[in-house]
C-alpha cells in the first residue's frame, strides 16, 4: 500500500509520523473533511497503520493509549520493543519485517490476533502472558524444530495457526503432527483440520503425544503445588508464623555457620547430637506454628463480629434517616403542591398577588422549619453513628491488642525454649569437641576433616568456634522473634489507623452529602418561588433526593 507517508529514507516512528499516519485514516467526504479540522485527540485513537514505511525502530506509541489494532507490517523493523503501553491492544501485525526473536509482549496480556509472518524467528518463546491469542500467524520464518508446537498448547483459545514455509513443516505429516498435538485447533494454514485428520494425526503420534502429557501432567503438578505454597505462604503470613511449620529456621542457622558446619565433622556422637537438637527445633518452631493458627482463628472470629457490629449499627441508622426523609419528603411535596396550586390560582385570577405572596411567606416558614428539623436530627443521628463507631474501634482494638499480646506472649515462651534447646546443644558440643580433641591428642595419627583441622589447633580456638556458633544460632532465633513481635504489632498499629481513617471520612462524606441534600431542597423551594411562572416536577425532585439520599446512607 502506498500512501503519502511513504518516504524512502529509513525511520523511526515520531509524532509527526503518528499524526499523518491518523490523518490518512479519516473516512474519505466531508466526514473526514470535518474530522481533519477538529482532529482526533491521539489518546483516543484505536487503530493504525504504519505500513510500507522503512521503518527501523518502533517508538512513540505511548501516547496512543487506547490503541486496539496496530500493523507494522512491510518495514525494517529488528527489534519488538516499546510495546508495553498499549495494555488494551488486540491485534498487532509484524510480518514481512526483520525480527529475530519473539521478546518484550508480556504486557499484551489482551492479544488476541499475532501475526509474524516472514521474519527471521527461530524460536516460539516469551508468550506465555497471551492467554487470550485465538489467531497466531508465524509463517516464512526460520523455525527449524516441530516440537515447539507443543508450545501452542498453553493458548487454550487458539483457533487458527499458520506455521507454513518453516524448515519444520516441510514434513509431509506435519499437518497431522499438528492435529494431534493441538486437538482444540479448529484452522491450520487456514483450512479447517478434519475430524479424520486429527484421527490420524493421534494415532500416528501416539506415543510422543503421551510422552508429551505425561511431562505437562508433571509440570501442571509442580505448578499447583508452588501455587499452594505460596498461598499458604500468604496465609502463614498473615498469622505471623510463615515458614515455622517447616525446618527452614534451623537450616537458616547453618546458612552461613562456617565453624557449626565443620563442628558436624567430629563423629558419630555429634552427629546423634544434631539430629536431636533438630528435631526438638523443629518441634518447638511447629508448637510456634499452632499458636499463630490458633491466635489468628479467634482474631479472625472477632474481626467477623466487629464487622457485624458496625454493619448494624450502619443499618440502623440508614433505616432510622430513611424515616426522616420520608417525612421530610412527604411534607415538602405538599407545601411544593400547595404553592404550586396558589399560583394557578393567580393564573386565573381566583387570587391576588398579594394573597399568593402572604401564602408563599407563610409556607416559606414552614419549609425552613421542616429543612432545620430534618438537618438537626440527621445531624444527631450522624453525631450518634459516629460516636458509637468511635467506641467500638476503640473496644475492638483493645481486645485486638490483648489478643496480639496473648499471642506474642505465647510465641516468645516458645522462643524461650529453642534459646534453652540451643544452648543445651552448644555446652553438648563443647563437652563432645573437647574430648574429641583430647583422643586426638593421644592419638595424633587419627583421621580428622580437613574443615576441622583450623578449628582444633588448641583449646581456644575450638572454644571460640563454638561460641561463635553458638552466637549465629542465637542471632537467627532473636531475628525471627523480632521479626514476628513487629509483625504482629505492625498489623494492629495498621489496622488501627485505618479504622480511623475509614471513620472520619465516612463521617466527613455523610456530613457533607447530608448538607449537599439540603441546599438542593432550599434551591428547588427558591427557584419554584422566585418566579411565578415556573413550575416544578415533584415527581423528579423526589426522584433526585431519593438517589442523593440512598447514596448517602449506603
Amino acid at each position: 500500500m502506498i500512501n503519502s507517508c511513504k518516504e524512502q529514507e529509513p525511520r523511526v516512528i515520531d509524532n509527526d509520523l503518528i499524526a499523518k499516519c491518523v490523518e490518512l485514516q479519516y473516512p474519505k467526504g466531508e466526514m473526514g473533511r470535518l474530522l481533519s479540522l477538529e482532529g482526533i485527540p491521539l489518546e483516543e485513537v484505536e487503530e493504525i497503520r504504519f505500513e510500507y514505511l522503512y521503518i527501523l525502530r518502533i517508538d512513540h506509541l505511548w501516547v496512543l493509549k487506547s490503541l486496539v489494532k496496530l500493523s507494522l507490517n512491510n518495514n525494517f523493523i529488528e527489534k519488538i520493543e516499546n510495546l508495553e503501553t498499549l495494555i488494551h491492544l488486540r491485534e498487532l501485525d509484524l510480518s514481512f519485517n526483520r525480527i529475530q526473536k519473539i521478546e518484550n509482549l508480556q504486557c499484551l496480556v489482551n492479544l488476541e490476533k499475532v501475526t509474524f509472518y516472514e521474519n527471521n524467528i527461530e524460536t516460539v518463546e516469551n508468550m506465555d502472558n497471551q492467554t487470550k491469542m485465538t489467531v497466531f500467524s508465524i509463517g516464512k520464518n526460520r523455525i527449524n524444530d516441530k516440537t515447539c508446537v507443543s508450545y501452542f498448547r498453553r493458548f487454550k483459545v487458539l483457533t487458527s495457526l499458520n506455521m507454513a514455509g518453516n524448515p519444520c513443516a516441510e514434513n509431509v505429516d506435519f499437518r497431522l503432527y499438528v492435529a494431534a498435538f493441538l486437538p482444540t485447533l479448529v484452522y491450520y494454514e487456514y483450512k479447517r483440520i478434519t475430524v479424520k485428520e486429527k484421527a490420524e494425526g493421534g494415532k500416528e503420534f501416539q506415543e510422543s503425544l503421551k510422552k508429551l502429557e505425561n511431562v505437562e501432567s508433571m509440570e501442571r503438578e509442580q505448578r499447583d503445588a508452588v501455587e499452594r505454597q505460596l498461598k499458604d505462604a500468604e496465609l502463614h503470613s498473615k498469622m505471623f508464623v510463615e515458614y515455622l511449620n517447616t525446618g527452614k529456621l534451623f537450616e537458616a542457622m547453618y546458612q552461613n555457620d562456617e565453624e557449626g558446619k565443620a563442628l558436624l565433622e567430629i563423629g558419630d556422637e555429634v552427629d546423634e547430637l544434631y539430629d536431636e537438637y533438630k528435631t526438638q527445633f523443629i518441634g518447638f518452631c511447629q508448637q510456634i506454628f499452632a499458636v499463630g493458627e490458633k491466635h489468628y482463628s479467634t482474631r479472625k472470629t472477632e474481626v467477623k463480629k466487629f464487622e457485624k457490629c458496625i454493619q448494624k449499627a450502619k443499618n440502623d441508622n440508614q433505616t432510622e434517616s430513611i424515616g426522616f426523609m420520608e417525612s421530610f419528603l412527604e411534607k415538602r411535596d405538599q407545601i411544593f403542591s400547595d404553592i404550586k396550586d396558589w399560583k394557578l390560582q393567580l393564573k386565573h385570577d381566583t387570587i391576588t398577588e398579594e394573597i399568593l405572596e402572604c401564602n408563599i411567606e407563610k409556607h416559606r416558614k414552614i419549609f425552613d422549619e421542616l429543612v432545620h428539623f430534618t438537618w438537626k436530627n440527621l445531624m444527631r443521628l450522624e453525631v450518634t453513628l459516629f460516636e458509637q463507631v468511635d467506641e467500638v474501634n476503640q473496644i475492638f482494638r483493645q481486645v485486638l491488642r490483648e489478643m496480639i499480646n496473648d499471642f506474642i506472649e505465647e510465641a516468645q515462651g516458645v522462643f524461650t525454649n529453642i534459646r534453652a534447646a540451643e544452648v543445651t546443644y552448644s555446652e553438648n558440643l563443647n563437652d563432645i569437641a573437647l574430648r574429641f580433641m583430647t583422643a586426638l591428642n593421644v592419638n595424633p595419627d587419627e583421621e580428622v576433616a580437613e574443615c576441622l583441622l583450623d578449628i582444633i589447633f588448641d583449646k581456644n580456638t575450638l572454644i571460640n568456634a563454638i561460641s561463635a556458633s553458638h552466637d549465629v544460632h542465637i542471632h537467627i532465633i532473636d531475628g525471627r522473634e523480632d521479626q514476628l513481635v513487629a509483625k504482629a504489632q505492625g498489623w494492629l498499629d495498621n489496622l488501627s489507623d485505618e479504622l480511623e481513617a475509614h471513620k472520619i471520612k465516612r463521617n466527613r462524606y455523610k456530613l457533607l452529602e447530608i448538607n449537599h441534600f439540603l441546599d438542593i431542597q432550599r434551591e428547588k423551594f427558591a427557584e419554584l418561588t422566585h418566579d411565578h411562572t415556573t413550575t416544578v416536577n415533584i415527581e423528579e425532585v423526589v426522584f433526585d433526593c431519593l438517589t442523593g439520599l440512598n447514596h448517602t446512607l449506603i
